[in-house]
């Protein structure tokens, strides 16, 4: 499966110095989809949707992860990567839904 190219926006801020810019997870995580467009985030969104269906294993989402342009280091892919996978989504859905409401 190829990964949208807003996913691998997304993939990118992660880093082995993401952690030097984020005091936390969830500060990486915002910072890394705020300069997503509105459609790259539901393009974003709906791939995560995609990987968090259940069709996919815990190591088949580890492997996507490690294929995208996330470099090694930083807060890297923590353990479960469901959960992870799952702070980025929520995290566009509450952009979108914030930005739906402006």
């Amino acid at each position: 499966m190829t990964s949208p190219d807003a996913f691998n926006e997304i993939a990118n801020s992660f880093h082995q110095d993401t952690y030097l810019f984020h005091k936390s997870l969830d500060s990486a995580i915002r910072g890394s989809i705020a300069e997503l467009t509105p459609t790259q985030m539901l393009i974003a969104k709906n791939y995560l949707d995609e990987l968090l269906s259940g069709k996919y294993s815990r190591e088949q989402l580890i492997d996507i992860w490690l294929k995208s342009p996330a470099g090694s280091g930083g807060f890297g892919m923590p353990d479960p990567p469901e959960g992870f996978l799952n702070k980025i989504r929520a995290a566009l859905e509450f952009s979108i839904a914030s930005r739906e409401t402006e």
